[in-house]
């Protein structure tokens, strides 16, 4: 799990908790108990789908990454290959020109 998501889940639990076991008596917008709850819920929720969306991007870009350099690997080894058999069949034209 990402830090984004830990964040966001401990937020999420704050909320939880200050809306279902404090009693706040705060008068004025910001420190209303909605008004916080809302605040830390919505952060932590924003940052646990944040946190998802960004490890769903990160894996989709390192597969993709992957796939790349596995493609080259098997471009080289078939070059690799190819420039073995074309050296194996060049030795063979000297042998059979210099056995003649």
């Amino acid at each position: 799990m990402t830090y984004t998501t830990i964040i966001g889940f401990l937020l999420l639990a704050i909320s939880a908790v200050i809306f279902y076991f404090t009693n706040l008596d705060f008068s004025g917008l910001f420190f209303d108990k909605e008004f916080l709850v809302g605040i830390t819920g919505g952060t932590g929720i924003g940052f646990i789908l944040g946190g998802f969306l960004g490890w769903l991007y990160k894996v989709k870009a390192v597969k993709a990454e992957n796939n790349k350099i596995v493609e080259e690997q098997k471009q080289k080894i078939a070059e690799q290959k190819a420039q073995e058999l074309f050296a194996k069949e060049q030795a063979l034209n000297r042998e059979d020109s210099s056995g003649l």
